[in-house]
């Protein structure tokens, strides 16, 4: 039994995290974006360049996951080397997986996480060529 500060006991799935209820309404929320590689090509070309309103959607939404299991950017080597590493699924978080891959941006690492969390969401990249990669 849990009991909040309130003094109110909590059930099981008040205090379990359950990172998959976010990410299906996120995946609903985008699912008209899932073949718009216009706004893929809008990150990529600018990971923090002034974005279109739907490309912010997009990435408000991305942001707003749940933290355990995301992935995210760490900097590794002082402005010249980046990896990107996944938490937890589990309480308390740490450090589950990292890339296989490390990059010498930072514009780079955001642009893989960005297509794993594209991934994760809506599936596969609308794009054809080397892009792909992540």
């Amino acid at each position: 039994m849990t009991i909040d500060s309130n003094g109110a006991v909590l059930g099981k799935a008040q205090t379990e995290h359950s990172p998959d209820a976010g990410t299906v309404a996120a995946s609903a929320a985008l699912a008209g974006f899932s073949d718009r590689s216009d706004l893929l090509r809008e990150f990529l070309a600018a990971p923090f360049g002034q974005h279109s309103a739907e490309l912010r959607f997009i990435l408000d939404v991305m942001r707003s996951q749940p933290v355990a299991g995301k992935w995210f950017a760490v900097m590794t080597k002082q402005y010249s080397e980046w990896c990107a590493v996944r938490w937890s699924l589990d309480l308390p978080l740490c450090i589950a997986e990292t890339a296989p891959e490390r990059f010498r941006s930072r514009e780079d690492v955001e642009r893989w996480v960005f297509k794993l969390r594209w991934r994760n969401l809506m599936g596969a990249l609308p794009l054809q060529d080397e892009d792909n990669d992540a």
